[in-house]
């Protein structure tokens, strides 16, 4: 059973972090290689406070292997936009390269030839700023299985793209070696007040490297974060850099320690991670007397909302019922 994709024989010779990335970590936009609590969400309006999806997903992005590189943990150093600080839901951009073909005898995954599921986690941490910068207290985690689309069978008229002629599948017209697709985390169930910095990191595991490796090869091999030039909401602290836990140290610039997630730099021009952040207001309320629903007030509040004055009055007349 094969689990090639997203690493290289070619990987041995590689001398510079750039040429890693362009040598088979990362897949270009061109198909290239180039390398029971209530949740916050229900009770007031949600605004995007940072952004670095683009607002078309293409049909594959740059992105970064974690079986092929010993990682663990990837993510991003962010400053978000706005007042809005309730912590709501996180959106990563990833990249599958697995096929069914490879998989359609494993019992686990044999019954589905459209999507195949796996258990990533999101953590969000507050940012240090020294130089490098520095990973804070863990402010909220979650661990969500997430549904993976397989990316289509290959095409046979599509060139080598360090796989072998026909690898890649065609979309559009271009070749392309991984699916693009979107993992949502609801972090809105934990109540967390947002810094205005974060450094967000996802997690998975894979068959050796991870919390607790999966031990036995799977798609989980070929499963990839994306990394995307610009944010257009809020802003990529430093586009050079990215926070990685790799346990090899040289992959990092300044050659160690591997195993800790930390920043590194050298990163242009895939030091921005495919993410999206989205928080709520915060909360006000509830009333505690009716005249606080009077002359519009009922509109202000949103723990919970009301459709008008009398609904908020009615909330306050039967003790919130």
């Amino acid at each position: 059973m094969s689990y090639r994709y997203g690493l290289r024989a070619g990987l041995e010779k590689i001398k510079t972090k750039a040429a890693r990335l362009r040598s088979g970590l990362l897949l270009g936009a061109s198909g290239l290689l180039v390398a029971a609590v209530m949740p916050l969400s229900a009770q007031a309006a949600t605004s995007t406070v940072y952004n670095a999806i683009p607002a078309t997903l293409p049909p594959n992005m740059a992105s970064l292997g974690f079986q092929a590189t010993q990682t663990s943990e990837f993510g991003d150093y962010v400053h978000l936009a706005g007042t809005d600080r309730n912590l709501n839901t996180v959106t990563v951009t990833m990249s599958d390269w697995a096929l069914f073909a490879d998989y359609a005898t494993d019992a686990r995954y044999s019954g589905n030839n459209s999507t195949w599921t796996h258990p990533i986690t999101l953590n969000v941490y507050n940012a240090v700023a020294s130089d490098p910068n520095q990973k804070g207290t863990l402010l909220g985690t979650v661990t969500q299985t997430i549904t993976i689309p397989w990316r289509p069978a290959g095409d046979p008229t599509c060139p080598d793209t360090g796989y072998g002629v026909g690898f890649a599948y065609k979309s559009g017209g271009i070749c392309y070696n991984g699916i693009a697709f979107n993992a949502t985390f609801d972090l809105s169930s934990l109540n967390v007040t947002l810094p205005n910095d974060v450094i967000v990191g996802v997690a998975y595991n894979t068959q050796t490297y991870g919390t607790a490796p999966m031990v036995l090869p799977g798609p989980y091999n070929s499963l990839n974060v994306g990394v995307e030039g610009s944010a257009t909401v809020g802003n990529d602290v430093n586009i050079d850099r990215v926070f990685w836990n790799t346990l090899t140290p040289s992959n990092y610039t300044d050659g160690g320690p591997g195993g800790t997630f930390r920043e590194d730099t050298n990163w242009t021009p895939y030091g921005t991670v495919a993410l999206k952040i989205t928080a709520l207001a915060p909360l006000v309320g509830p009333p505690t007397n009716k005249d606080q629903c009077k002359a519009n007030g009922w509109m202000t509040f949103n723990n919970p909302t009301f459709k008008n004055q009398g609904d908020c009055v009615s909330f306050v007349a039967t003790g919130g019922k």
